[in-house]
């Protein structure tokens, strides 16, 4: 079972998750955010991280904000995660391999065997509680993840392929997610937090062994 504690913006937070087990580590810099690290909060983790995948995560921000931040900040390794149904979602590919990009899909509602299609090449992809666009002209007020909701969990009935799972996920229901979803991982932000983007470090740890646990259950 993969585990990713996303919405981090202290280096101390970023080190405890990694040394309590956590796969993946997510820096969110999307100015919609409530968890918005800093550029100077961001370059502080990532040049101490170095043992485990730190992705720096966007919503429907511009195209230039995001290629110029990304640019700016990443190293040859650092991997992005990005919303599969951004308006200018081919440029945003072009940014890191696919190896090192997540696209994070709407689960908000039914997802199709055609939205994952283009995503075969892919190792991971992320289902979120947030809805897809119905046009481009409303990307820069839409909700990209990060709203501590679940969603139905039918909306991904039957999909094999690896995903991780977010959306509303804790220390306390995380079992059961990972037993209703079936997901290959989990990501938590406002579950193991104190407030946005401070840690509650005993529930990150809860959260990274109820997680492990429950997927030789």
């Amino acid at each position: 079972m993969l585990v990713k504690i996303c919405g981090l913006t202290q280096l101390e937070d970023a080190l405890f998750a990694e040394r309590a087990g956590a796969d993946y580590l997510g820096i969110v810099l999307s100015e919609q955010s409530k968890r918005r690290a800093t550029q100077s909060q961001a370059s502080a983790i990532l040049e101490r991280i170095l043992a485990k995948r730190v992705y720096l995560v966007f919503g429907y921000d511009s195209v230039e904000y995001i290629c110029g931040t990304f640019s700016a900040l990443a190293k040859k390794s650092t991997a992005i995660q990005v919303m599969a149904d951004h308006p200018h979602i081919d440029t945003l590919l072009a940014l890191q391999a696919p190896q090192l990009t997540l696209p994070s899909i709407a689960a908000g509602d039914t997802v199709t065997a055609a939205e994952l299609d283009r995503w075969k090449d892919y190792p991971l992809v992320l289902f979120d509680s947030h809805k897809k666009l119905s046009t481009s002209q409303e990307a820069t007020h839409h909700l990209a993840g990060g709203s501590g909701k679940a969603f139905d969990y039918t909306h991904i009935a039957g999909i094999e392929r690896p995903f991780l799972l977010a959306g509303g996920l804790t220390p306390e229901n995380v079992n059961a997610a990972v037993g209703a979803a079936h997901p290959a991982g989990v990501d938590a932000a406002s579950g193991t937090e104190t407030r946005p983007g401070i840690k509650d470090l005993d529930a990150v740890r809860r959260f990274i062994e109820n997680a492990k646990q429950a997927s030789e259950a």
